[in-house]
C-alpha cells in the first residue's frame, strides 16, 4: 500500500466521478497479458505493442501512473454505421455512436481496504437506428450499439460496490447494475455488429428481468470459485419495465418494480493443452417472480399471466493456436438460448460462429470473425398476432401491418441472419472493421419485406 500526502489524495478522489473501464472491455477481457514470440506457443509476458487496438491509445500512462492508487481511468468511442443496399424496408443506412467514460477505485491500494472496490460508468449515446428506419426489423438490431435507445447527452449505468474475499475465491456486488454485467457474457460476442451476440445471445435480454448495457437496476450477486478455472454464481435483481433507471438512468426510485429477477449461472473456462487453448463454457437459468400477461391474454382479454424464465447455453473454444498472443487462434462460438413460450418474444435462439484473431503474420493484430444466427418465436404470439388481423385489431395495407404484438409487420414464425466482418488493427487502441450483414425473413415474417443485404462500418477507439 502506498500513502500519499492529502493533497494528492483530495486530488485522486476529485477524479472520481467515473468508475470502471467501458463495455468492461471485451477486448480488454481477455487481453490481460501481452505476450511474445516463442519456440512453443505458450503465452509469455511481452511489451504493448502500438498495433494493438485493445490497448489504451493515450491514457496508458496516466493509468500507469495512478495504479499506485488504486485508480483506472477509462474513455471508450464506439461508431456503427449501417446501409441496407437490398431488400428490407427501402434503402438508406443510419449512424449511431456511444461514448463511455468511466473509472475502476480499488479501496485496497487507496485507503488499505481489503479486497474492496467500488465502479461506475456514465456515457453519451446518440444516432439513428437501422433496423427501425430500413431494414424493419424490430427486435434485431443493425447496429448492436444502439440496442435500447437511450439517446442522452449523458447516461448514467453503472455504480456499485465489490468486495473480494477468501484469497478472491468469494467475489460479491451489490449497488446499481445489470444482469448483463454478470450473466451470459462473452468476452468476444462484442466482436460482431448485429445485436444477436453482443455481448449475449439476443433471447436473454430481449424483454423485462434480465436487465442488460445500458440499463441498470439495484441488484446483487455472490460467485463463488470453485477451481481456478471453474465458478458459480447466484444473484438477485430488480424487476422493471424498460428502461430501467429512466431514460438519464437516474431514476434509482423502486415505485415501478414487479418482482425480483433470479440467475445462476456455472461457469467454466478451459486452458486446453501445450498450446493453452483457450474457452468459456456459461450455462445458466433465471427465472422472473413478476407476472406478465400471456400473449393470447393481450389480445382476448382473458387476464391470464404467467412468470418468465430461461435459461442459456454459451460456448467459445480456440481450436487453433495462431501465435504466442493470448487470445490470437481461431475460436468456434456456439450460443443457445431458450425462454418462456407464453410471455417471452423468442422460444430458441441458436448462434454458431468464428472468430480468428493473429492469422497474418504480416498483421498479427488483425481478425475476421463470421457469426450465423437462427430464431424462432412462440407459437403463442404468432396465434395472438393472427388473431389480431382476423379480427380488425390491427390496420394495415399490402400485406403490412401496424399494431401487431411485439411491433411485428406481420405475423412471426423465425429468421435467419449472418454477419461476415473484417478487424483491421489501424493503430495502438483503434480498430476499424467493415461489415456485411443478412437479414433472411426480415422480423421473422416470411410476407412482409424482402431479404435485407447490409454493408456497415463499426469503429473502436479505446483512448
Amino acid at each position: 500500500m502506498f500513502k500519499k500526502s492529502k493533497y494528492q489524495l483530495s486530488f485522486i478522489i476529485g477524479i472520481g466521478t467515473f468508475l470502471l473501464f467501458p463495455f468492461y472491455s471485451d477486448a480488454n477481457a481477455q487481453r490481460t497479458l501481452q505476450l511474445k514470440k516463442s519456440e512453443t506457443l505458450r503465452p509469455i509476458a511481452n511489451k504493448p505493442s502500438d498495433a494493438d487496438p485493445a490497448k489504451e491509445l493515450f491514457f496508458s500512462g496516466v493509468n500507469q501512473y495512478l495504479d499506485q492508487y488504486g485508480i483506472k481511468l477509462g474513455l471508450n468511442w464506439v461508431t456503427e454505421t449501417a446501409g441496407v443496399v437490398s431488400g428490407g424496408k427501402r434503402k438508406g443506412a443510419d449512424f449511431t455512436q456511444q461514448i463511455a467514460f468511466s473509472l475502476d477505485i480499488d479501496w485496497e491500494k487507496l485507503v488499505g481496504w481489503k479486497g474492496f472496490s467500488t465502479h461506475a460508468i456514465i456515457m453519451n449515446r446518440s444516432g439513428r437506428n437501422a433496423s427501425a428506419d430500413y431494414v424493419g426489423d424490430s427486435q434485431i438490431q443493425a447496429q448492436e450499439v444502439y440496442g435500447g435507445g437511450y439517446a442522452r447527452l449523458l447516461h448514467m449505468y453503472d455504480l456499485y460496490a465489490e468486495q473480494k474475499l477468501w484469497h478472491d475465491n468469494i467475489d460479491i456486488k451489490i449497488g446499481r447494475m445489470s444482469v448483463g454485467d454478470d450473466y451470459a457474457h462473452s468476452a468476444i460476442a462484442c466482436q460482431f455488429m448485429l445485436l444477436t451476440t453482443c455481448g449475449h445471445p439476443r433471447s436473454t435480454q430481449s424483454q423485462q428481468g434480465f436487465s442488460d448495457w445500458p440499463g441498470a437496476v439495484w441488484g446483487g450477486r455472490i460467485l463463488y470459485k470453485i477451481t481456478t478455472q471453474a465458478y458459480i454464481q447466484v444473484g438477485a435483481y430488480q424487476s422493471t419495465p424498460w428502461p430501467q433507471g429512466g431514460r438519464t438512468g437516474w431514476d434509482w426510485g423502486t415505485s415501478q418494480t414487479t418482482g425480483a429477477f433470479v440467475p445462476v449461472e456455472l461457469g467454466y473456462n478451459p486452458d486446453i493443452g501445450k498450446d493453452n487453448l483457450l474457452g468459456h463454457i456459461h450455462v445458466g437459468t433465471g427465472i422472473d417472480s413478476s407476472r406478465f400477461e400471456t400473449w393470447s391474454s393481450q389480445v382476448t382479454g382473458s387476464g391470464k399471466k404467467d412468470n418468465r424464465f430461461q435459461f442459456w447455453i454459451q460456448a467459445d473454444q480456440m481450436v487453433y493456436r495462431n501465435d504466442p498472443i493470448d487470445d490470437h487462434g481461431l475460436f468456434v462460438i456456439a450460443n443457445y438460448g431458450h425462454d418462456a413460450a407464453t410471455t417471452s418474444s423468442f422460444k430458441d435462439f441458436y448462434n454458431i460462429g468464428l472468430l480468428d484473431r493473429g492469422f497474418w503474420k504480416a498483421r498479427s493484430y488483425d481478425q475476421f470473425g463470421l457469426m450465423l444466427t437462427y430464431y424462432t418465436v412462440p407459437r403463442g404470439l404468432s396465434r395472438a398476432q393472427q388473431y389480431q388481423i382476423n379480427n380488425g385489431q390491427v390496420t394495415g395495407a399490402n400485406g403490412i401491418f401496424n399494431g401487431l404484438l411485439n411491433g411485428a409487420p406481420g405475423v412471426q414464425t423465425n429468421s435467419l441472419l449472418f454477419e461476415a466482418n473484417y478487424g483491421i488493427a489501424a493503430y495502438r487502441g483503434v480498430m476499424l472493421m467493415p461489415i456485411f450483414e443478412y437479414f433472411h425473413n426480415v422480423a421473422a415474417t416470411r410476407s412482409t419485406y424482402k431479404d435485407a443485404v447490409l454493408f456497415g462500418l463499426k469503429t473502436n477507439v479505446t483512448f
